[in-house]
């Protein structure tokens, strides 16, 4: 784990380099000292980081003219999109010293091929901008959403390689197109962009020649001004459907009914999720923290109490439906043959199915406070989000332990509010003694460390689930904090010792992914150092410096 206090301390070309900044940029652009750290040093992972200094620029050229003052003063830099990355390390950079490049001035939506189906985004545009702008224009086309919320940028997202639960679940795999700033100030452009075909270049991802978009994701080899994305056209018909296992042991026959299902209907069904009963109680009920051990978790006792009363099983599934009325239909009948014969509650939900609820519990105020209304409001939101409509609804997960911190406002902003937030996110290949396997070792880790283990498997094909483990804890409590911690390191690395590696890190954790004695990190640094030689961009994320 990279430790923010033994990072090193802010290059001695700063001053000069702020001085050069805020003359292009404007005053107002460029954030120094307090300032910077009171916008910036908010994270989910630790209290209190420092940032030296961030700077705001409007466009690619002044992105450009900002690498060449970085680049004669010596002075790296740090570029997001939003900084919304959140239980990753938000807006705070790998390193100290480092500057943070705020793009969120550049929003523009640049351009809409309501034909082909494509939009070309900057990286401040938001889940919550684009659904906006389809739905003045009438656009019937579905905002790849995710559970982030409606301020997480696009391409912030895409660059992660992060998924969600549309048709296009996989966010990197719909960019067609990106355009990037090198860190010598060249704007790289794929070749059938820069050979004439700009509309070529779009509609066909991967080019001519070796394919380079790659290389800007998930590392510093270049600050991506420019993102075209293909959107899933909005589908005649969005269903849902949930499903509960009665019994823990039912889990390995459900992940091969869930690898079947998604065979079966493949380009019907999107992604399909598998919480165990802690994940979803989490969503559910308030936090039990007065009847929770010091340094340890809910009881099992508890546990199946809750569940009892609000009738969640050992395991819930979630899943979606899109396409034309007849063959969402069809799907419909096929997931039921799929999974019917295991699972104990099999339930179906349109927007149409859910409208009366609706209109009962918007009519009978005291059914709106009831589980009931929670209940009909949950449902219209998971409904909302899986019809590509951004949605807060996974943000409260963050306050889980720490409601007080919740604004009333109900404008979240996790690393803003203070919230403690790790990340673990590994492969799971779609086995079933796999699943076990692994299921088996984060659950002992995390009881282990005093954390409660709230377990997704979210299938990523009909090969592979991503599982997401959320490790909640306050700031505010320096044993919890540690703990949380220790348990993030164990996760990394007994699951890695058992094949499971993370498809995804936050800022303290590279060192489990980057091994400097591999071919694949020794290329990869070969190439940083080719197109960075100066070590200007996000030094200390996915490379080897």
């Amino acid at each position: 784990m990279t430790s923010p206090d033994a990072a090193p301390s802010p290059s001695s070309g700063l001053p000069a380099a702020l001085s050069a900044w805020a003359a292009l940029l404007g005053a107002e652009h460029v954030l120094d000292g307090a300032a910077a750290s009171g916008r910036y040093g908010a994270c989910t992972l630790r209290p209190g980081r420092i940032v030296s200094a961030a700077l705001r620029p409007g466009s690619v050229d002044e992105v450009v003219r900002v690498l060449a003052i970085a680049g004669q003063h010596g002075v790296a830099l740090y570029p997001v999109s939003t900084g919304n990355n959140w239980g990753y390390g938000s807006a705070n950079p790998p390193r100290a010293g480092s500057v943070v490049l705020d793009l969120s001035r550049m929003n523009r939506i640049v351009e809409m091929d309501e034909e082909l189906g494509f939009i070309t985004v900057e990286p401040g545009v938001t889940q919550g901008q684009l659904h906006q702008y389809l739905r003045e224009r009438n656009l019937p086309f579905l905002v790849p959403a995710h559970g982030g919320g409606p301020d997480c940028s696009l391409i912030g997202n895409a660059v992660e390689r992060g998924y969600g639960i549309t048709p296009y679940a996989d966010h990197f795999a719909a960019v067609m197109a990106l355009e990037a700033v090198l860190p010598d100030g060249r704007v790289y452009r794929s070749g059938l962009a820069e050979a004439g075909g700009t509309l070529a270049d779009k509609a066909f991802k991967w080019g001519v020649g070796p394919y380079l978009d790659g290389l800007f994701t998930q590392s510093g080899f270049g600050i991506v001004t420019r993102m075209t994305i293909a959107l899933a056209q909005r589908p005649e018909s969005t269903m849902a459907f949930f499903f509960s296992l009665a019994d823990d042991r039912d889990l390995e026959e459900a992940v091969l009914r869930v690898r079947d299902t998604l065979r079966t209907v493949s380009g019907v069904v999107g992604s399909v999720n598998l919480m165990n009963r802690r994940r979803v109680l989490s969503m559910m009920v308030p936090y039990p923290r007065e009847q929770v051990p010091p340094g340890g978790i809910v009881p099992a006792a508890l546990i199946e109490r809750l569940g009892r009363h609000h009738q969640v099983l050992a395991w819930t599934g979630a899943g979606a439906l899109y396409g034309p009325s007849s063959v969402v239909a069809g799907a419909k009948r096929a997931v039921a043959q799929c999974l019917k014969p295991l699972v104990k509650r099999l339930v179906f939900v349109s927007g149409e199915r859910l409208r009366p609820a609706k209109a009962l519990v918007e009519a009978v105020p005291m059914l709106a406070r009831g589980r009931l209304g929670n209940i009909v409001t949950t449902l219209d939101k998971t409904l909302r989000l899986l019809d590509g409509e951004p949605s807060d609804i996974a943000l409260p997960l963050a306050y889980w332990k720490t409601p007080a911190r919740r604004p009333a406002s109900g404008d979240m902003n996790p690393a803003r509010d203070g919230c403690g937030l790790l990340w673990y996110a590994p492969l799971v290949p779609m086995k079933a003694a796999i699943a076990r396997s692994f299921v088996t070792m984060a659950e002992s880790v995390c009881v282990k460390h005093g954390m409660e283990p709230l377990i997704t498997l979210t299938s990523l094909s009909d090969r592979c689930f991503d599982s997401t483990v959320p490790l909640l804890f306050d700031q505010d409590d320096a044993g919890e904090t540690a703990r949380a911690h220790a348990c993030l390191e164990e996760l990394l690395t007994t699951g890695q010792q058992l094949g499971f590696s993370p498809y995804r890190v936050g800022i303290e954790s590279m060192a489990h992914v980057v091994r400097p004695d591999t071919t694949f990190w020794q290329l990869a640094g070969e190439l940083k150092r080719t197109v960075d030689a100066g070590n200007l961009l996000a030094p200390g994320r996915y490379s080897l410096d």
